[in-house]
């Protein structure tokens, strides 16, 4: 597969989520400690749940009608609503105003418009490819995304407090951009179907019947579960994690070499792990992969996700930048570990004829995951920061528990259908 045989779609795609990454990237990871700054730690929990919600609510809406009235038209309505109120959001964070509690009413709208996109530009990527390039594809947006969030970390850490008024202006004019780009150059992905009896096009006009027979499949919802409590680790870094590095971290060399005299603080620090990930992701993928092909899934789950959940809980106890750093490598390497085997059951457990259902629901993991990270921001302003360390244990070994726990019932599933087969060539 070479990048000139892909959908045009695609190429166009993968451009526009480069600068949309980009810009959203240099500001999102360090609202909450804007918040937290301007209207107090558990108000700010607060308005982070009720922005999940919200979010979830989009999703769950743009998932629904992107099967009926097409990718296109969702997507470009759902950039310009993200231009507008994070043009709005600039101007309410402006050198003339500052107004946090209606910058996170504004919030409400942008969290909504990014919900309905998320699964809408998702099932585009899904219509436009097929089951030979489709890991290619999915694989190379992924490193784009990170590329673009790790160059975005820090130079969003550096002029976040200075600059926040132009920050949040170019969201707004690149989602504009976007809009204006999807609109004149990606055709419309979505074919309509031969129209099928009354019974099936009843069952598609609930929201409700039309996700049922995803939330009946136990051993999905177990990988719901799973990817929930493991994901809600990895939101820590924009949440608790990014309040307890601001507050716990005072400015402190990091590099001090002859004239050479770097020094950081929190929220530079996490910029700079936020970053450090995105990089050895984008740079140690291969080698991760290569080392462990031979293993088994359970081998891989085990390991990496015992490595991933150890990372997260020593990120509470230390506050030197070179053992954060050394840390953030063992996370890193736990979390290519575990993610490529996590995609795979994915597409073991999503069937061919409901897979954007299956695609669909699945996204609420991401917003389920923010929700808990958001709590744990209440949470940490009551217990001490080791507690939610053993926390993070909790929620890891849980997880590595069900995943296992799945990855038995797909291999009993995959050699009770290799029996099966053989059964019938036999016969």
């Amino acid at each position: 597969m070479a990048f000139k045989e892909l959908h045009y779609n695609i190429k166009i795609r993968i451009v526009t989520q480069f600068f949309t990454t980009f810009a959203t990237m240099m500001v999102m990871p360090f609202l909450t400690v804007y918040f937290a700054q301007k209207v107090g730690q558990t108000v700010t929990g607060f308005m982070l749940v009720s922005l999940v919600f919200i979010g979830v609510a989009g999703g769950m809406i743009g998932g629904f009608f992107s099967d009926r009235i097409g990718r296109k038209q969702l997507m470009v309505g759902s950039e310009l609503g993200t231009g507008i109120a994070f043009f709005i959001i600039a101007f309410l964070n402006s050198p003339w105003l500052d107004a946090p509690y209606l910058t996170y009413a504004v919030f409400i709208f942008s969290m909504f418009f990014g919900g309905v996109l998320g699964p809408v530009s998702q099932a585009m990527v899904l219509d436009v490819t097929n089951s030979e390039n489709r890991r290619y594809v999915f694989t190379l947006l992924y490193w784009i995304g990170n590329m673009s969030s790790g160059i975005a970390g820090i130079i969003g850490a550096i002029f976040f407090y200075e600059y926040l008024f132009q920050l949040f202006l170019v969201i707004a004019i690149v989602s504009f951009l976007s809009a204006v780009i999807t609109q004149l150059f990606i055709t419309e992905s979505y074919i309509i179907n031969t129209p099928k009896s009354d019974t099936t096009n009843k069952e598609k006009d609930s929201i409700w019947k039309s996700y049922k027979v995803v939330f009946r499949d136990r051993v999905f919802m177990m990988f719901l579960f799973a990817g929930i409590l493991v994901l809600s680790l990895e939101e820590q870094l924009t949440n608790f994690l990014a309040i307890h590095f601001a507050e716990e971290i005072t400015s402190q060399s990091l590099i001090s070499f002859r004239e050479w005299d770097i020094d950081v603080d929190g929220v530079l620090m996490l910029g700079i792990l936020r970053s450090e990930n995105t990089f050895l992701v984008v740079f140690a993928a291969g080698l991760i992969t290569w080392l462990v092909k031979r293993w088994s899934n359970k081998a891989v789950l085990f390991v990496g996700l015992s490595l991933y959940t150890a990372g997260y809980a020593l990120f509470t106890m230390f506050q030197l930048p070179w053992v954060l750093i050394a840390v953030m490598v063992i996370v890193t390497i736990g979390e290519l570990m575990y993610i490529p085997v996590r995609q795979a059951m994915l597409g073991d457990l999503a069937p061919d004829h409901a897979r954007s259902s299956y695609l669909a629901i699945h996204q609420m993991v991401f917003y389920i995951a923010m929700l808990v990270a958001a709590v744990d921001i209440i949470i940490g302003g009551f217990v001490p920061a080791w507690m939610m360390g053993v926390k993070y244990c909790l929620f890891g070994g849980v997880g590595l528990l069900l995943f296992l726990k799945v990855d038995k019932r797909i291999q009993e599933k995959k050699e009770s259908m290799k029996v099966e087969d053989e059964r019938r060539v036999s016969g």
